[in-house]
């Protein structure tokens, strides 16, 4: 077994969450995406449930990009680039900013698209920021639809879902 630790985690949100998506699953699934992804060290992570509009500003802030989206990921070791995503075996630290919330918001509108309620498709975001944070890319061409089907294996793996 690796040593694997997630030291912090931290949850602030915005606006109101589902009562299923709970520091303690979002613990739980944590430790299984990075146990199953081979992931070592400590980990310190923090969410950030934010709204379309705030959402939309960081997107632009950060990328450049003038519309919503529904993650972002931001390392906070400060040895960390895009370009070289150092300290994923020895752990890192990071903050992740997710969209959600009720109809009007990208989760709870993406979740109908699985057929599945706002809560999983947060959590299934959650593995989304994880990965990235494990160099995983969704920009390469067929990149993104390889990282989509490994996020719904370690979904439907996560043998603490309530559903």
């Amino acid at each position: 077994m690796s040593d694997l630790r997630i030291t912090e985690l931290t949850i602030d949100a915005d606006l109101s969450l589902p009562s299923d998506l709970t520091e303690a699953s979002v613990i739980s699934l944590a430790l299984h995406v990075l146990q199953e992804e081979g992931a070592e060290g400590e980990w310190t992570l923090g969410f950030r449930f934010v709204d379309d509009a705030e959402m939309q500003r960081m997107h632009l802030a950060y990328m450049g990009l003038d519309s919503p989206t529904d993650i972002m990921t931001f390392p906070l070791d400060d040895d960390w680039s895009f370009d070289d995503a150092a300290g994923v075996e020895g752990g890192v630290e990071a903050d992740q900013e997710l969209a959600a919330g009720g109809f009007e918001h990208r989760a709870a509108d993406q979740a109908g698209d699985d057929g599945w309620d706002t809560a999983r498709e947060l959590h299934f975001l959650v593995v989304h920021g994880l990965l990235h944070l494990l160099e995983w890319d969704d920009l390469q061409e067929g990149a993104r639809d390889v990282m989509l089907a490994r996020q719904r294996e370690l979904l439907a793996s996560w043998p603490d879902a309530a559903w």
